[in-house]
């Protein structure tokens, strides 16, 4: 076999040369092959990348896409080939290390990107990467892949980017793996279809009332309820960006017990530490709580009807809870 590896190709018709791509792919793709055979695979191999014809290089990058070891200038020939060569290598291979992939993205063909982005194996670098970098089909491509990790970074920049790319946040609504930040940030910029299958997937309420308003904080209210503590400042920020910590939200959520939701959202508003926050929501008067009002922002007509939540949540005092 390794005589037959060590073959010269001059002379060999296009044919043949698929033939030994393929016996080079076998090989490679073998474990422990004595040194001298994989050195001989290795140079057979790099010599067919620089082939003139088209579909002997497309066979070889079939071939040993699945090798688990390969020098590095055969895989970046391979990847960095006309797209018919590359995308099936790029869509296979492990060879790559996360810091390789994200200079990859950088250099490789648009539809080597989309072929990337159907990997059945990502990393949370490689898909923050594509998402960076990649057009509308790359971010179609990566939403609709399940291998590729909707994490709180990926999603944002999907969102971010793609704000006028409807198509793409209506796929990213499809998805059962979302934070409930992000769907909070989603229910606003997707079209009512996919709001609903928004709803509808994350067992949220469907709520009709004819003021979006309402709707909205029914929404919010029922992410809330959902979120743990740990993910409740990631929601802030978003509702913050979004415009949505108004004041009546604030005042259901204080109906709901929802102390740490409220007091992150009165630090962030009134731009002050969550533990001075804390300390006056918790245990300060009425005047040093009207205070800290005043400085978010929040409306002194309301001032009184927040004092009263705030006395329920504290739990000094029986109220029902506010209505729907």
């Amino acid at each position: 076999m390794t005589e037959q590896l060590a073959r010269p190709l001059e002379g060999q018709d296009e044919d043949a040369k698929i033939e030994i791509a393929d016996r080079v792919g076998a090989r490679l793709r073998l474990d422990g092959i004595p040194a001298a055979e994989r050195h001989a695979a290795e140079a057979l191999a790099r010599a067919l990348t620089e082939d003139a014809v088209e579909r002997v290089r497309r066979q070889l990058s079939f071939a040993i896409r699945s090798a688990q070891r390969l020098p590095r200038d055969i895989a970046l020939r391979l990847a960095h080939d006309v797209d018919s060569v590359a995308c099936p290598f790029l869509e296979a291979t492990e060879v790559f290390s996360d810091s390789d992939w994200k200079q990859l993205v950088l250099t490789i063909s648009r539809g080597a990107r989309i072929a990337t982005a159907r990997r059945q194996s990502l990393s949370e670098g490689l898909t923050l990467a594509l998402a960076e970098l990649g057009d509308s089909v790359v971010a179609e491509t990566l939403v609709e892949n399940q291998a590729a990790p909707m994490t709180h970074s990926v999603c944002t920049v999907v969102v971010e980017r793609f704000d006028e790319a409807p198509w793409v946040l209506d796929k990213l609504a499809e998805r059962d793996d979302l934070l409930s930040e992000i769907v909070a940030k989603l229910s606003g910029k997707v079209s009512a279809a996919a709001r609903q299958r928004l709803l509808t997937r994350y067992d949220l309420p469907d709520f009709t009332e004819p003021l979006a308003v309402e709707a909205d904080i029914a929404v919010t209210r029922e992410l809330i309820r959902q979120s743990s503590e740990a993910k409740l400042p990631y929601l802030v920020d978003t509702l913050r960006e979004m415009g949505k910590l108004n004041a009546s939200l604030l005042l259901v959520v204080l109906g709901d017990r929802s102390l740490h939701f409220f007091e992150l959202a009165v630090a962030a508003i009134a731009k002050e530490s969550l533990q001075r926050t804390r300390h006056l929501v918790r245990r300060g008067n009425m005047d040093d709580v009207f205070a800290l009002f005043r400085r978010a922002g929040l409306p002194g007509v309301l001032h009184k009807d927040y004092w009263m939540a705030l006395q329920f949540a504290r739990g000094s005092i029986d109220m029902p809870s506010l209505p729907e």
